[in-house]
């Protein structure tokens, strides 16, 4: 059976099984005496092409959810599927514990992923015509957290069967919103040129979103990736922050017993695995940076020691205590930092033992905890820093862990990579 990679000479993004779809498969982590498969199979009816066809094109990844809150939903197998009569997508596990398509099984024949792109696309043109939008057709819906972290993971694209979703944004569907700052998103609704007007195919669809209270087809709709562009540009550290920054680097090197700091793949803003153990994909992309291990002056290598003070960056103020999964998370809000548009920059020390009191003042340097993880955690002890610009409509009463995440989209999470 092939397992090279998909064709990216040809421009396609890689087909993959999401990571929310790994964990209900309960194959993204290694579990004692259970194997993780060396396959999935998901298996999708002919009438599927459509979704196929139209896999975009660039430098990232998408997926084909098994089942989904909303559109379309095609279950994954962890052994190859009975019968010939559908379409069988093969997913070989990688060495970077992801399940990224190689190959595609149709008629007794198995296709590169490329070769079957070009034969869906010659499917669709002989069976419903050319796939495109249709004028002024959209569909809409409310995505729950798990959606929009596929959507994130997904670059602004999302696998629909528009024939599925509604197609207007009555009350019942604006009251899905599990958090009162959820978008509502939309996607155009695809059909072939030879089909019926009222027709909808299955087609990976780029979506758009709007944060209007009472969104409608009058509202600012922008697409998901030129949003998605905006917050990465949003998400360079604030200058204001830059010099505090790096004292706060060097005592806390210096504090830990370290000459400097030592990064594996894992522990950066934004990456997709974990640094500890085997290594598995991580639920989301990583939102903050890691700090676990530096050199000693004698050369040696070592972890942080537990109860290494955590110091505040910058002058602020105690806005809450979260519990995380190592321990408790201190989120400092920095008044003085804003934005143009008013949203206000927090700094959020993770896994650590606290030392102050809620709505206290805090001053640069001062100590806001300890390193500290609960002994029942599969991670070592580290620091765990996240920066965030949260709006003023969250009120710091009301920000909860669930609000640090890329696919929470009113906050803008901080990359302090290129500071380190």
């Amino acid at each position: 059976m092939k397992t090279e990679p998909a064709l990216k000479e040809t421009g396609l993004c890689t087909l993959r099984i999401s990571v929310a779809d790994m964990v209900a498969l309960r194959v993204r982590a290694k579990v004692e005496g259970v194997e993780r498969p060396q396959y999935l199979y998901q298996r999708l009816p002919v009438s599927a092409m459509t979704l196929f066809a139209t896999i975009p094109q660039g430098d990232f990844s998408v997926s084909i959810p098994r089942r989904s809150e909303i559109g379309v939903g095609y279950p994954v197998l962890k052994s190859p599927p009975p019968g010939d009569d559908g379409i069988v997508v093969v997913y070989p596990r990688r060495t970077n514990g992801r399940y990224e398509a190689a190959s595609v099984l149709f008629l007794d024949r198995e296709y590169g992923m490329a070769e079957f792109h070009e034969a869906a696309s010659v499917w669709a043109r002989a069976n419903v015509g050319e796939v495109s939008p249709a004028p002024g057709r959209y569909i809409y819906f409310v995505p729950g957290r798990e959606s929009w972290g596929v959507i994130v993971g997904n670059s602004g694209f999302l696998a629909l069967d528009c024939s599925t979703v509604s197609s207007d944004l009555n009350p019942e569907l604006l009251a899905r919103r599990s958090d009162p700052w959820d978008a509502a998103v939309r996607a155009p609704v695809y059909r072939g040129d030879t089909q019926a007007p009222g027709n909808a195919l299955p087609v990976f669809a780029q979506l758009e979103l709007t944060f209007d209270r009472q969104p409608g087809p009058q509202s600012p709709w922008i697409r998901v990736t030129d949003y998605l562009k905006a917050r990465a540009v949003r998400a360079k550290p604030p200058a204001l922050l830059v010099p505090d920054f790096r004292q706060w680097l060097e005592c806390l090197a210096r504090e830990s017993g370290f000459q400097s700091w030592l990064f594996r793949p894992g522990m950066f803003f934004g990456e997709g695995i974990e640094w500890w153990g085997d290594g598995n994909p991580r639920r989301t992309e990583h939102e903050g940076i890691d700090f676990a291990e530096g050199r000693r002056p004698d050369g040696c290598i070592r972890s942080i020691p537990e109860g290494t003070p955590v110091r505040a960056i910058a002058d602020g103020e105690v806005a809450a205590f979260l519990d995380d999964f190592l321990g408790k998370t201190v989120v400092v809000r920095h008044a003085s930092i804003v934005d143009p548009g008013g949203d206000v920059f927090y700094t959020l020390y993770s896994h650590i033992r606290p030392e102050t009191q809620r709505l206290e003042p805090v001053a640069k340097g001062q100590i806001l905890g300890r390193v500290h993880k609960a002994k029942s955690a599969g991670a070592p002890a580290h620091l765990h820093l996240t920066g965030a610009w949260i709006p003023p409509s969250i009120p710091p009463g009301e920000i909860r862990m669930t609000h640090i995440d890329p696919a929470f989209l009113p906050v803008v999470l901080t990359n302090f990579n290129e500071l380190l």
